[in-house]
Order: structure tokens, then C-alpha cells, then sequence
């Protein structure tokens, strides 16, 4: 074992339990970086986007117990772990580990660690990998691989400290899965339309930017003050559009629910209305609720419909989505440990893992403490200097996390206070927020409205009893065609029926095949109707214990009744632009015509 190896291991020892009596493949690298560690640190937490720009595959990651299980393909070799709780010390250090139930080791650890030259004013940082084979085909496998890895760090980092001193993005915000033609006909639809409304050219060029170039990991989840410092536009004026873009079905809102201690989101909701009021954190080891002041987030997600954006791992990336946290150190029972938390002046919290107490720790830049020890069963707060230690001690018999994090909250998310104030959001969304059982959104349905042509004077023609046999057959008939065509009925006004269709072609199509079966040709029933289609989202509510759908979109669909005759269907252009109603209707021989924003489709023969 070389003399800097030893040195670095005296620092960051191995858990004696975790080597099992096997000698470990251990590598480890310097890397001298013209850059600061407080530059380099945001580019090298964010290990999602470090790993794929290194080739790394595609990680797979799932809760269980509070502890993040991870799967992943590499080489053609199925790879499955458990991660260890991440350590970390803001801009001097990250300390991660591996279990693997399948792979090439049994286990992997894995060291950051990052000094300043206080003459260069550059950074060594040393990357420390230690691997316990599963076998001797393993221990091979890897020592080859390592090397290929190591050339890659060299290449990645030596470009990152370029990137940062020309002041250019690090990483490439850039789709590498561009959206199909089918999906660019629709935003080019949905840009037309924001074209429309009295928006902010540069707001909504840039969201639209974004929607089709993005990266996965960024374009998942859309935080509009994020987006809008990140893109340097007007962040009201991105809201905006947003909001706006949401109303139009290019856009989902979520109401996530964030833990008070990880900061992660534990849950996302479609309507501020299914919030409850009680959740947990399996990964925090806690219970809180929903009251709390920072509890929600508002999120933008793109429509699947536009772009199917999954939730994107290259790594479980923990300190880049715990900014707020300065540290978080894992002691065993006994262990005493030194931090120098290196911060700068403020208040910051301190608490153990799982536990509800906390203390306060106030940094003076006056202050010539050379260290504080923390007890965390003591209720004091502490004060301490930019250069004081923080003296860790686990006196109990279990393992314990120790954590120091920023008092404040992000000011990158959404919350409701700055919603709720926008009047813009109170424009477009009062209808939601009327009745406490509204739902904020169930997306984009198909909405068909099918009435019956002068109901009226059948009743006066046949007397009630033979028109309301006619009525009921109707209602028979309707039934078993919107099924067949994945409908769904949602109500019945009258003699009117609503039905919904999550696909717009099926929509269509059930309005052919209602109006060919009450078309004159029918002796057997003497019933016409007048069918009208729209496409939009709309809200959902529990209305006499049935789920009924609101919104424009559907006020649309019945408004179009007024225009639409026998044998006819009237719809709005926006179900003209579904992929496939145009090529439909053109082959089924019918005359078309096209009159303020409607569409005719004209059955009669």
C-alpha cells in the first residue's frame, strides 16, 4: 500500500464490517483543477448529471424501508444494490457506498475528496474507489473498467474546470430523444394558441424551448422560479405562461408534498384538495403534516401526450437534491468525529436523524471559537466562528446521523402564498377552487355531448309513454357503442348524454357509429341525434356521488349543440388537430365543412 493511500484511509478508515475480512480493489486519483471548490462543488454533487456524462447507464431507483434500492444494466450485466446513507461535507467531501445483491462486487466505496491551494487557488481533488469483488472473473472485470474510468474522470473534469473559468453551462441541457412529428404538430398547435393570449413573447418562447430540448433529469419536473432564473426570464411572466399553458392541456400542475427535514418530495397530488393532512418520510424516519409553512410545492409536468418524461436517475445524486444540508455525518456507536463545516455567517440547525429536537448554531464572523461540541440532548443554541470545528460524539448504542442545514428554505419553488396571490392564477382557475371537492385536473379528455332532435315534438306526437320507450331505447343503444369505443358514460341530462374518451379518434369514432345507428335510414326508430365533440382538460368532481367533469372544455362541447342538425357532428378545431381525426374524416366520404372555429362533419348520404 503506497504512503498516500495509507494517509487517505487514516482519514476516511473502512467500517470494519463492512470488509468481511476481504482485502479490498482499491484505486485512487488525483486531479489538480484550476478552479475553486466552491465552483467546482455544484457541478460535481450534481452525480446524475456527472455519471451520464461519462457513459454511465441508466439507473433504476425505488424506495423500500427508507432506503434507496437501485438497479442498471452495465456491460450486459444486470447490477442491483442497496445505497448506503450518503455523507457529505459541503465542498470538502462525499462519502457513498454500495451493497450489491447482483453485479460484479459484493460492495463499493466510494470517496470525494476536495483541497484548496491557498496559492494556485485551485483544487486537488482525489477520487478514492474501493471494490470487494464477488470473484476472481469480477476483480479482473473491474481493474480493466477502472481504467477506462479513470480516463474518463480525467477527460469530464479537466472539460468541467474549462467550462466553469469561460463562465459556459457545464452540462448539456439538451433532448438526446427528440419528439416525434406527431407530437411537434401539437406544440406547434398549442404555440398557436398561447399566441393567441396576451403572453410575453420571451416567457413563452423559452418554455416551449424547454419542453422540446430539455434534458430527461431537468424536464421531468418543471419549478417555474427555477426555470425562469436558470432561462434569465421574468419569473411572474413564465408563470404566466405556465399557468396559461396549463389551462390549455400542454402543462399538468402537481401540489407536492415536501418533507421538512430532506426537503424531497413524499408525495405529488393533482388537486390541492386530495392533500391530507398527515404524512411520513421513511428515508427521515418521520411523521409531519401538511400545515407546516414550506409543505407544498407547485410543479409544471409536460403532457404525456407531448413528451412522456420519466423520472430520470444516473445516481441517487443526494447532496445535489440536500443543498440546504452542510453536512451529514454517520457515527457508529462510540465514534468521535471533527467537521469543519467551513459555512459562512448565519443561522444554522442542527439534529440527529429520525429525531423531532433540534439546536440552533449561529456563525459570527467574529467569533475566535476554535470548536463547539454538539450534544444533542442539550437545548441551548450554540455560537461558533467561520473557522470552528464541530466536535461530533454518538455516545448511544446504535448509529446515529448527525446534520447541519440551512434554517432558510429555497427560494427555487412555487408555494401556494405566491400562487394564491397571482391574479392571473385566480382568473383562470376559480372555477377549481369553488367547491372543496373539486379537482384541480384530470388532464386531457375527449368530451362527446349526443342529444336527440326535437324530443319535444315526439313527445307530443307518440304521448309519453311510447316516447319514453323510445327515450330508453336510445339510452341502450348509446351505452354499449360508447364502451365499445373505451368510453365512458358520465352522465345523462334528459334526454342529453355526456361521455368521455381519454383517446380523441375514439371519440370520433363513437360519434360515427351513434349517428349511423340513428340515421334515417332506420324504420324501427324514429330518433335523430345531434352529436358535438371537443378536446381540452377539465376538472373532476364528486357530484351526487358520481365523478362528473367541468371546465371550458366541456362547456365548449355543449355549447356546439346550438350549431350541430340531424345526422351531423359539430366539433372544435382543437379535435381537428388530434393525431389521426383529420385523415379519418376524410375517409369516411362524408362533406366537411369548416365555420368559425367548428368543424361539420356531415353524414347524410
Amino acid at each position: 500500500m503506497t504512503s498516500k493511500l495509507q494517509a487517505f484511509l487514516n482519514k476516511y478508515p473502512w467500517e470494519k464490517h463492512k470488509l468481511k475480512n476481504q482485502k479490498p480493489l482499491e484505486f485512487i486519483w488525483e486531479f489538480d483543477l484550476e478552479v475553486s471548490a466552491k465552483e467546482l462543488w455544484p457541478h460535481l454533487i450534481e452525480t446524475s448529471k456527472f455519471n451520464q456524462a461519462l457513459g454511465l447507464p441508466k439507473m433504476n431507483f425505488e424506495e423500500s424501508n427508507g432506503r434507496l434500492h437501485g438497479t442498471a444494466t452495465n456491460a450486459g450485466f444486470r447490477q442491483a444494490w442497496v445505497e448506503d446513507k450518503w455523507q457529505w461535507v459541503a465542498q470538502k467531501s462525499i462519502i457513498g457506498g454500495r451493497t450489491y445483491s447482483e453485479g460484479f462486487g459484493r460492495y463499493v466505496r466510494v470517496i470525494y475528496d476536495l483541497k484548496e491551494s491557498s496559492e494556485t487557488k485551485g483544487t486537488c481533488l482525489t477520487v478514492y474507489f474501493g471494490w470487494l469483488p464477488r470473484n476472481f472473473f469480477s476483480r479482473v472485470l473491474l481493474k480493466r473498467s477502472m481504467s477506462w474510468l479513470k480516463r474518463k474522470y480525467s477527460g469530464l473534469l479537466t472539460e468541467i474546470a474549462g467550462k466553469i473559468r469561460q463562465k459556459k453551462p457545464v452540462y448539456e441541457d439538451k433532448n438526446t430523444d427528440p419528439i416525434n412529428n406527431s407530437s411537434e404538430q401539437r406544440l406547434q398547435y398549442y404555440e398557436e394558441k398561447m399566441g393567441q393570449r396576451n403572453l410575453d413573447d420571451v416567457a413563452v418562447r423559452e418554455l416551449f424551448n424547454f419542453i422540446r430540448t430539455s434534458a430527461e433529469v431537468d424536464a421531468y419536473r418543471i419549478r417555474v422560479p427555477e426555470l425562469a432564473r436558470k432561462k434569465g426570464v421574468d419569473e411572474n411572466r413564465l408563470l404566466n405562461a405556465c399557468l396559461h399553458a396549463t389551462r390549455l392541456g400542454l402543462l399538468h400542475m402537481s401540489w407536492d408534498l415536501i418533507c421538512p427535514h430532506c426537503r424531497g418530495v413524499r408525495k405529488q397530488y393533482k388537486s390541492l384538495k386530495d392533500v391530507e393532512t398527515e404524512a411520513a418520510c421513511e428515508a427521515c424516519s418521520i411523521e409531519f403534516g401538511s400545515d407546516h409553512e414550506n409543505a407544498l410545492e407547485i410543479a409544471f409536468h409536460i403532457d404525456k401526450e407531448i413528451r412522456d418524461v420519466a423520472q430520470v436517475f444516473y445516481c441517487a445524486a443526494e447532496p445535489s437534491t440536500k443543498e440546504h444540508i452542510k453536512f451529514q455525518q454517520v457515527l457508529e456507536p462510540g465514534e468521535e468525529r471533527v467537521i469543519s463545516p467551513g459555512v459562512s455567517t448565519g443561522r444554522y440547525r442542527l439534529r440527529i436523524l429520525g429525531a423531532k429536537d433540534y439546536q440552533y448554531l449561529d456563525i459570527f464572523s467574529d467569533s475566535e471559537k476554535e470548536s463547539i461540541k454538539w450534544n444533542p440532548d442539550e437545548k441551548e443554541t450554540y455560537k461558533a466562528g467561520l473557522e470552528s470545528n464541530v466536535i461530533l460524539t454518538n455516545p448511544s448504542e446504535s448509529q446515529k446521523t448527525y446534520i447541519m442545514e440551512d434554517v432558510g428554505w429555497s427560494d427555487l419553488a412555487l408555494r401556494p402564498p405566491k400562487l394564491f396571490n397571482y391574479q392571473q392564477f385566480r382568473d383562470l382557475f376559480s372555477e377549481e377552487f369553488l367547491d372543496a371537492r373539486v379537482h384541480l385536473s384530470v388532464g386531457k379528455q375527449a368530451i362527446l355531448f349526443t342529444d336527440i332532435v326535437g324530443s319535444s315534438e315526439i313527445y307530443i306526437q307518440n304521448g309519453d309513454p311510447k316516447a319514453f320507450a323510445q327515450i330508453r331505447k336510445h339510452f341502450d343503444i348509446i351505452y354499449p357503442i360508447i364502451a365499445e369505443h373505451d368510453g365512458a358514460v358520465v352522465k345523462t341530462m334528459g334526454d342529453s348524454v355526456m361521455s368521455a374518451f381519454t383517446d380523441t379518434l375514439d371519440a370520433i369514432k363513437a360519434a360515427i357509429s351513434l349517428q349511423e345507428c340513428f340515421s334515417p335510414s332506420r324504420a324501427d326508430l324514429n330518433l335523430r341525434l345531434r352529436t358535438t365533440l371537443n378536446v381540452g382538460p377539465c376538472i373532476a368532481v364528486n357530484l351526487n356521488s358520481n365523478i362528473d367533469y367541468f371546465g371550458s372544455s366541456v362547456n365548449a362541447a355543449a355549447k356546439l349543440q346550438a350549431h350541430a342538425k340531424s345526422n351531423q357532428i359539430v366539433f372544435t378545431d382543437a379535435v381537428w388537430k388530434e393525431p389521426g381525426v383529420e385523415a379519418y374524416c376524410k375517409n369516411i366520404g362524408a362533406t366537411l365543412e369548416s365555420s368559425e372555429e367548428k368543424i361539420i362533419l356531415n353524414l347524410s348520404k
